[in-house]
């Protein structure tokens, strides 16, 4: 089985270090009364929450216009118009905006209705749906009895998830975009990612409180990967925020921080947040569901570490990150995180040739490792990046079992030139053999702009080879059929894995056969470059008393000396 060649685990201390979280626990006991549902009516008056510049949590009026059964979602929603100065400058709801808290007055004390999570961007900005609170604590819409009042949604047009900035650290634009597989189908693939410093502010004044900003991360360190929403409401050391999903995919393992707000951009399109990433872990993203992303503070997330190395002309370079450790996300994440790598190596789109060494522990001991290698005349860096995520597809993507992954380390050499030959002319010393003779074959090889070359390679063919044979000579670049290496099909976890252990590299030369529908594998050979094309020759093999019958009826004419076998170089 070969590659295709296409293009955190937390600090050990962080429960220990929860000098942010002594304040956040003492405000997060109490559970928020919630705004009955059934009373919601058209004309209520309230207010919503929500991190403004300098992270100061602003205040801004809401008025209900009405309570829709299901737009959509599943679930009810109740549409509002914001209103007041704060709406006014931004232009109306922004990104970075889902799971602000509404409030609504009650008889003792203002009750929360919900958050804010979708807006109509082809109508008026200032109207928002509100999941009602009830909603994202997993009480079934099922239990609520009410009928929809206010204006038909139809009119409104089709309403959308807010959109959720995403905040990156340590990737380019171009890095980013790789990254796009895993935003498909979601709310945030619509949104452009702000670049973002991490920690360029005093996090020691930050309170999580509802309204506050939060930082939704998928990959810290020196590469980072985050997203940031509004926490709607704060209860017995649960957050519920954004009021609407982030993927969608049911139980994650994401974590979060606080996040900085440092301006509002006003659009007539899009407002949204500008913000920086925190890197206080505050705990768990555990449940990622369509009424909101729901957490627990303290709890510690689950991230596979990677160390990504590159070297070249005597330099290496090394960035350490964590990845959150879901199947889902390792591929795209380690393929843009490559990317970036090189584009701060080299700032250009070149040509190359590089070397990938993988290294995949799991968790049950086994080790992994993979060599392969991969040139491109124009942007080796991008095609690089793609086969990084390759033994990662592969494993996510296995039949066999649901296996975890410990730790990665990839060790990629690179050299701006195209190392690669192709087999240009495959010539036999003789098509015609007795059963058990050896065969000897002389492959011509093109490299890249150098003097071709000659291999000569011997052949001890299988006893059972008899009659006519086609033999095939390729090179490790023309693919793979799914097989493991010596041709058989894979048939468990453990063969796989075998199968990536003794992956056909692009720079090694295989001759195969076919004997009763089986492929045979005859030779392998490694070469000091990439080798590329195909090319066949077919022989006779005789038994002795076929041989002296032959030789009886026609005695073999004499070669003509003069005759070249190959267009030797």
């Amino acid at each position: 089985m070969r590659l295709k060649p296409y293009a955190l685990k937390l600090m050990q201390d962080l429960v220990k270090r929860y000098s942010l979280l002594a304040c956040v626990f003492l405000i997060s006991l109490v559970q928020a009364s919630s705004f009955p549902l059934e009373q919601v009516v058209p004309g209520l008056s309230g207010y919503a929450l929500t991190a403004g510049t300098g992270n100061l949590i602003e205040r801004f009026p809401v008025q209900v216009l009405g309570v829709q059964q299901d737009a959509g979602t599943g679930f009810p929603l109740v549409l509002v118009k914001a209103s007041g100065p704060f709406i006014e400058q931004t232009g109306g709801v922004a990104a970075g905006m889902s799971g602000s808290p509404v409030y609504l007055p009650s008889a003792s004390e203002d009750a929360l209705l919900g958050a804010i999570a979708y807006v109509f961007p082809s109508s008026d900005h200032s109207l928002a749906l509100v999941t009602p609170i009830d909603i994202m604590r997993g009480v079934s819409s099922s239990s609520l009895s009410f009928k929809p009042s206010g204006p038909e949604f139809a009119s409104l047009g089709e309403a959308v998830s807010v959109a959720t900035p995403i905040l990156m650290s340590g990737l380019s634009e171009r890095a980013a975009k790789v990254l796009s597989p895993l935003f498909k189908n979601s709310q945030l693939s619509s949104f452009p990612v702000q670049v973002s410093s991490i920690s360029a502010w005093d996090e020691s004044a930050y309170k999580l409180e509802p309204g506050s900003a939060i930082s939704v991360q998928l990959v810290k360190g020196d590469v980072t990967l985050a997203a940031v929403g509004t926490v709607t409401a704060i209860e017995d050391g649960t957050v519920y925020a954004f009021g609407h999903p982030f993927f969608g995919e049911g139980e994650v393992s994401f974590a979060f921080a606080p996040a900085y707000i440092s301006y509002i951009v006003p659009s007539d399109v899009v407002p949204f947040k500008l913000a920086n990433n925190g890197k206080t872990l505050l705990g768990t993203i555990q449940e990622d569901r369509p009424p909101a992303i729901v957490g627990e503070l303290g709890s510690e997330p689950s991230f596979l570490p990677i160390t990504l190395t590159l070297t070249a002309k005597g330099t290496t370079t090394t960035k350490h990150f964590e990845i959150s450790n879901d199947q889902r996300y390792y591929a795209p994440l380690l393929a843009s995180a490559t990317l970036q790598l090189f584009d701060e190596a080299y700032q250009k789109v070149a040509a190359g040739t590089s070397d990938l060494a993988w290294e995949i522990s799991l968790t049950n001991g086994t080790i992994i490792r993979v060599l392969e290698q991969i040139t491109d005349p124009s942007d080796i860096a991008s095609i690089t990046a793609g086969l990084a995520a390759e033994p990662l597809q592969i494993i996510a993507n296995n039949i066999f079992e649901d296996v975890q992954i410990e730790r990665i380390a990839l060790n990629i050499s690179y050299e701006e030139s195209e190392r690669y030959a192709e087999i240009v002319e495959l010539v036999a010393d003789q098509e015609e053999l007795e059963k058990g003779e050896a065969l000897t074959l002389h492959i011509r090889l093109q490299p890249y702009r150098a003097d071709p070359e000659v291999k000569t390679i011997r052949l001890e063919l299988p006893e059972n080879a008899e009659g006519n044979l086609d033999i095939t000579v390729r090179g490790g670049m023309e693919g793979s059929d799914g097989n493991a290496p010596d041709g058989e099909p894979i048939l468990s976890f453990a063969e796989l894995v075998a199968a990536l252990n003794d992956n056909i590299e692009s720079s090694e030369l295989i001759v195969e056969t076919n004997i009763d529908g089986d492929t045979v594998r005859l030779e392998r050979l490694s070469f000091p470059y990439l080798v590329k094309g195909e090319e066949f020759i077919s022989i006779s093999i005789s038994t002795g008393d076929e041989a002296e019958t032959s030789e009886d009826s026609a005695p073999e004419p004499e070669k003509d000396p003069a005759e070249p076998e190959m267009m030797l170089p």
